[in-house]
């Protein structure tokens, strides 16, 4: 899944916001069980338009983003694009973009055997300690039961 491309790895020609950044991951993280669901889709824009990071940005805005990220996964794959993502998400919302990934990939039950790989991947790109990552699982597997 994740793992041909080394960290050190430039994601491509342009820089990623760190807007940009979590959209991509967040899609990502959404098809690391294959597809990306209505459910996850509707999931991604309702959690992105309550962030204080995308505070002030207008629908059309979030959907240019949404639509340029998915275009970006399909051009230059998702190990590329994630691994570029991860380096881009500033340290502070590193646990952040680790629970949002992991909250939606848990909105639809539980987690694949593919989706717990990708969630490991995900923990060490973005530098989030394991005691740290087992307690967001924790508490969304929890908050994602009923």
């Amino acid at each position: 899944m994740i793992g041909e491309f080394t960290p050190a790895e430039p994601a491509g020609p342009e820089a990623l916001s760190a807007s940009e950044a979590l959209v991509s991951l967040l899609i990502a993280s959404a098809r690391s069980d294959g597809s990306v669901s209505p459910h996850e889709a509707n999931q991604i824009e309702l959690v992105v338009s309550a962030m204080k990071l995308f505070r002030g940005s207008s629908i059309e805005t979030r959907l240019t983003m949404f639509t340029a990220a998915a275009e970006r996964i399909k051009e230059q794959g998702t190990d590329r694009v994630i691994r570029g993502a991860a380096a881009t998400i500033p340290k502070e919302l590193a646990a952040t973009a680790f629970a949002v990934a992991v909250d939606l990939m848990l909105s639809d039950g539980g987690l694949t055997a593919n989706e717990q790989h990708f969630a490991d991947e995900l923990r060490g790109m973005l530098n989030v300690d394991r005691e740290m990552a087992a307690k967001i699982v924790d508490v969304l597997t929890i908050k994602n039961a009923g």
